[in-house]
Parts: C-alpha cells; structure tokens; sequence
C-alpha cells in the first residue's frame, strides 16, 4: 500500500519568511514506525521544508498515486490542510486522507465535523494509531478497536478511545529522515511531556517521558555522520528536567566527539537551567539555549502559572552570555488582564535581556488551554475576534484582543518593541538584518495597520 505523509505548505505568502530549515519530527516519526510495521512504500512531502507550493504537493503526490494521504496540521494550518484533502480527492477519488497534529488531537470529533474532506482523525501520538489504522484498512477490518481514532459512522463522527501517552520512547525507531532531501537543520528529542500549567500552553502529556542517554547519543551519532547539519535542535519541551540523565547525556555526548561534529541548541527553563547545566551544555557542544520568559511583570507571570522569577531570568541569561552561549528569549503581548503599562514592562525587560534573539508573539487562544476558554467566555479583559482557524497565529493572526487595548495596537506594540530592542541596545546591524529577513511581514504590517488591506 502506497502511504504519503504532507507538510503543506503555508497558506500565506507572508508566511514564507519564517519557514524551517529542518524537516518535520512528526512525520519522520510516523514514517518510521510505517516501515517498522512493514510498510516500505511511503513518501514524506514537507512542503516547508522543500519550499513547495500547493501545486508542487499536487503534483508529486499525482506521480506516486498513494492509496492513503496522511497531513500535518496546528491550528491555523487545519483550513489550508483540508484544501489539501479536496484537491487530493478530485485528483485521486479513490485516496484516502487522515489529518493528524495537535489541532486535531485537541478537537478530534469537531475536526471531521468541521471538515468533511478527512475521512479519518488521528490524536495525540501516533507512532502506534496510525499502523494500526492503514492495517486495518488495507484488511477492511472494523475500525472502533484501534485506539485515539475518529472516523464516520452511519453519518455521525465516532471517536475512540484514547491511547495512553508512549512511555518506552527507545522502542520508536529514529526518524526516517531517507525519506527527505538532507537539510541544514535537524530536531532531535529526547524526551516528551512538560509537568508544568502554563496557561497558554498544551503539552504532550504532563509527565515526562525521557529516552535513555544512550538511544539519543546513536541517533545524534548517526544524523551527524550521516545527513552532515549545520546545527541540531534539542526539541523537547523542556530540556534539563531531570538533571542526573541530562548530564549523563551530555557526557555521552563529548564520548562520541559530538561537538566536534556539528553544534546544538535547546530550550529549557528558568526555574530548571542552573550555571553548572548551562556550563555542561557548552562543553557539550551546545551554542544557544532558549528561554520562555513570557513577560516582564511580575503579577502577569504569575497569574499566567508559568511558575519562574525575573530576577533569576535575568541572572541566567548573563550566566549564558558569559560562557559563550548565544541566548534566545521569547515574549508574550496580550496575556489576561495585560494593560499598556505590563506590555511596557514585558518590552522594557526584553530590552535589558538583550537576547541574541528576542520573539515577540501576540497572545493565541489555542484550543485546549485555559487561555482559550477565558477567551470563549469573555474572561481575563479578552474579546474573540477571530474569523477562522486562518486567524490563530502568533506572530501574523487575528485571533483576540483585548478589550482595553484593540488589536491594531498589540500589533502596533510588537513591531515597536522589535525595533526597541534592537535601537536602544545599539544593534543597528543586526536590525537591518532583521528587517530584510522578515520584509514580507514588515509590508504586511504596513498593509493591515496602515492601508487597511489584508
């Protein structure tokens, strides 16, 4: 049986400026666990990554005729990828399409519902679902037994029951990244889950389940000599956690002469990071670390559960500067009850930080976080505006507001505080460099703020 696994492309041309340049985890993922499942007949399409178009998508999947098309999707991708789904359709009447990502996982009978072009929904995980799912297809056998799956029946969505969280992460065979063009970015996890309640965030599974050092050092071994990276992105959710295992990893990591290879990056926690990690990162290879500080006042970040300290922000941020890591902060506008002072106080402390990169996003109520039933039930100063799912991005939507301060303004204040940053530290190079990289959101602000047309 001949499986095909999309990326699609952006919907926006906006959107390109900021497209990756490492291929998707979850579908190197899946077709891995396909092939471990016997099934050799597969073809990994990540338009992002590959820079494809609709009509490039269209093109190579009319060539490989698959019988199944499974597609990716956030949020505000799950329109475009069901436009996807009706073009494969009218191209391959006989095809059928499976949609999967955390959108659907989140909302999986509302996304059949929503979006008749999917015959089939995954969540959550789905290493183990989606064999079982093109199995039991392929066999025309009854699908209520295989687990995290919706599907129509009788003219009614039916969603199963939900797989529990993979918890021997070892026994998931390493992306199968033959399946793609080499890159100059690869990710790498190694782990899954965040045991923390940010009131933004949905992570997969509030325990953490972590891969043993050993497993993650072959795959590190094995991506470096074999695709060659630039740099190698640590994915996980929080990097550090258990601090005993990540250090034994990054031992490993200088036994295999991993920094001599190629360099990494990860992102982990205020209240997790110390000096002795960030120092043991470096040694190991590591060139950058993130940091979610989210804001830069004080009653905002606690109200917002993201449990962590200005003070000792700022402490490890210098610590990282010292020892030679480039730092990376990332920064929320529009958090419940935000006013124009707070969102100056987020700017002003963005500024003393100094990152090497700084992110600015407008707060996004994704669907199954407390954010997003605030925002459904008119809570926290907050006033739903958006029109689709088209609407929910971060750094270019449209989905909320606050009642205190209208949208044109948050933006107004992202764009601002972006060049802020960059002004008042002096770093009139690195601005220009950033106003060339993200030119096509720059007209796009210009458009929607200025000359109303988006």
């Amino acid at each position: 049986m001949k499986i095909a696994l999309v990326n699609p492309p952006p919907l926006r041309r906006i959107e390109r400026d900021d497209l990756p340049n490492y291929p998707h985890l979850g579908l190197g993922y899946l077709a891995s666990s396909l092939e471990k499942n016997g099934f050799d007949e597969i073809l990994i399409i990540d338009a992002k990554l590959e820079r494809k178009n609709i009509h490039d998508v269209l093109y190579d999947l009319q060539l490989f005729k698959p019988e199944i098309v499974g597609i990716t999707a956030m949020t505000h991708e799950i329109i475009q990828a069901s436009k996807l789904s009706e073009q494969v359709k009218e191209l391959l009447p006989h095809c059928k399409t499976i949609i999967g990502g955390v959108h659907t996982s989140i909302l999986p009978q509302q996304t059949l519902e929503e979006f008749p072009s999917f015959d089939y929904g995954i969540s959550n995980e789905g290493e183990i679902t989606l064999p079982l799912l093109i199995s039991a297809l392929a066999q025309k056998n009854d699908l209520d037994k295989i687990p995290s799956l919706s599907y129509r029946c009788d003219g009614f969505v039916k969603v199963t029951s939900p797989l529990d969280w993979i918890h021997d992460l070892d026994t998931i065979p390493f992306p199968a990244w033959n399946c793609l063009p080499k890159a100059r970015e690869y990710p790498i996890l190694t782990s899954r889950g965040c045991p923390f309640q940010c009131n933004f965030c949905h992570p997969y599974g509030r325990k953490v389940r972590n891969r043993m050092p050993e497993n993650v050092v072959k795959e590190l071994d094995w991506v470096a000599t074999t695709f060659k990276p630039d740099i190698i992105n640590v994915y996980d959710e929080t990097f550090g956690i258990d601090q005993d295992r990540t250090f034994r990893l990054l031992d490993l990591m200088k036994t295999y002469k991993i920094p001599q290879r190629v360099k990494w990056w990860a992102y982990t926690r205020v209240n997790i990071a110390t000096e002795d990690l960030l120092k043991k990162m470096k040694e190991s290879g590591a060139c950058m670390v993130g940091f979610g500080i989210e804001t830069g006042n004080a009653e905002i970040l606690k109200k917002s559960q993201k449990n962590i300290n200005l003070k000792r922000a700022e402490e490890l941020v210098s610590i990282a500067k010292k020892i030679g890591l480039k730092t990376q902060t990332y920064f929320i506008l529009g958090h419940p009850y935000e006013t124009l002072e707070t969102i100056n106080d987020t700017i002003n402390f963005a500024i003393k930080l100094n990152g090497d990169l700084t992110c600015f996003g407008i707060m996004v109520p994704y669907p199954g976080t407390k954010i997003y039933e605030m925002a459904r039930n008119g809570e926290g100063g907050y006033r739903l505006i958006a029109k689709n799912w088209n609407d929910y991005n971060k750094q270019i939507g449209n989905a909320l507001e606050l009642i205190n301060i209208p949208r044109k303004k948050i933006e107004r204040l992202q764009m601002f505080a972006y060049l802020k940053v960059f002004i008042k530290n002096r770093r009139y190079r690195d601005l220009i460099k950033f106003c060339w990289d993200y030119r096509r959101q720059a007209i796009g602000f210009i458009l929607k703020n200025f000359l109303n047309k988006w």
